[in-house]
């Protein structure tokens, strides 16, 4: 299994293999004051597979300050990867919204996003307050 790509965006959506985003590949929330609740996020990944990865995996998005803390309640699935006839190689996008992010402090955090016990992708990003 091999990343193509991963980005945080404001909005995005899946239509035909293709995706569709909003305020690509941010890597700052700008807010006034602390604790503040930033609404909405998306991450975004798309990877290749290939036979030996076939079936189903469990996925998590976890999104986490500089503590460790989780700034919002985990994102959990499971995805199937399949291939349509004699393909040997596919390709699969997750596209999972992030809501109600808690944060209560500046500084460093990350989106780690895990398939199975593998790590696809980590996101950082830096929550700064009065800029």
């Amino acid at each position: 299994m091999q990343i193509d790509y991963a980005f945080l965006c404001d909005a995005a959506a899946e239509s035909g293999g293709k995706i569709h985003a909003l305020g690509i590949g941010f890597e700052r929330i700008n807010l006034r004051q602390l604790p503040a609740v930033h609404p909405r996020a998306v991450a975004v990944v798309r990877f290749s597979f290939n036979r030996d990865d076939l079936g189903a995996h469990a996925f998590r998005v976890r999104i986490s300050d500089a503590d460790g803390r989780d700034v919002t309640t985990p994102v959990e699935g499971t995805i199937t990867l399949a291939l349509s006839g004699d393909a040997d190689r596919g390709r699969a996008n997750m596209v999972v919204e992030l809501v109600q992010m808690d944060l209560r402090t500046a500084g460093p955090h990350e989106v780690a996003i895990t398939l199975g016990d593998r790590e696809l992708a980590s996101l950082p990003f830096e929550v700064v307050v009065g800029s």
